[in-house]
Formats: structure tokens, sequence, C-alpha cells
């Protein structure tokens, strides 16, 4: 099976909890253009929570670099990422920096919600078919500051 390096758009979300992370990001943007990180707590969302990736942007880098603050016990399983909490989206293998960095860039430009299909790369896990909601975040709802990125399983592994 060929694998696919990038996440690809698209037009809805499937998962009801990441539906509902979409919704209370909505409400929280009516406060702000672009809802703030003190607004979102991870730990509001039990079940997305191992499904979690929660990356600040480096403001003034030459190109687009985050600081992932957190890493969720899923992601590190199935995307094969371990202590990456802490590290910079550049310290990663550039195949990986050009994967999140689309995503990372496709959240900053639409300033808003973001829906993405695909499945982790180039660990031996192309079967699992995932979706992400990329949220963005700000410090002080102007800019895009943080973005949240909450995955679910789009299907069941195959039966072996």
């Amino acid at each position: 099976m060929q694998e696919e390096s990038q996440w690809n758009g698209k037009d809805a979300l499937e998962q009801p909890a990441l539906i509902e992370l979409h919704r209370r990001w909505q409400a929280w943007a009516k406060a702000e253009a672009i809802p703030l990180r003190a607004q979102f707590d991870p730990a509001d969302f039990p079940r997305l929570l191992p499904w979690l990736v929660l990356a600040e942007f480096i403001a003034g880098a030459p190109t687009l670099d985050a600081t992932l603050r957190y890493i969720g016990s899923e992601i590190v399983h199935y995307f094969d990422s371990p202590h990456l909490t802490g590290k910079r989206l550049s310290d990663l293998d550039p195949v990986f920096v050009a994967r999140w960095s689309k995503v990372g860039e496709s959240v900053i430009a639409a300033r808003a919600p973001q829906f993405f299909a695909g499945a982790p790369y180039l660990v031996d896990r192309a079967w699992l078919k995932l979706e992400m909601l990329a949220l963005p975040l700000s410090r002080e709802g102007h800019s895009v500051d943080f973005i949240v990125l909450a995955i679910g399983r789009a299907s069941a592994p195959a039966s072996v």
C-alpha cells in the first residue's frame, strides 16, 4: 500500500468528540477573533486527551516552526513519536517538518479550524485511517500563536 505523506483537507468531521471540541472552539470564538489559549484546558476533554497535540508557534522564525508543548499517549503510540514534548518542529526529519508545516500554515492562513484526513506516515501504520481537527488559539485574541491538533480514528484497523 502506497503511503500518503500529507494530510488531506476535508469538509466535515465525523467523530463526535472532535465535533464537540469544534463546537466549544466556536463558542470561545464569539468573545475573541481567535480564542485564547487560556480558554483551552486539555483536561476538559478526557476522551480526546490521548489524541491531542498542543504546539506553540515560534514568532520570528525564518520558516514555520513550533514548540511541541503536549503530545498525547495515543499520538506517541501510533505515530511512533516518544520524547517529542518540548522539541521544535524543526528538530524533526524534513519529511515530517513538511507534513506538519502544511497543516500549521493552513490554520494560520485561515485563522479558523481546519479538518483533515490521513494516516500515520513511515511508521508501518498506513492502515489506520484518521481524521484531524486543527484549531488556532491565541495569546491575546489577534494572532495564531498556538495550534491544537485533535485526532480521531476514522475506521477500525483491518482484521489480521
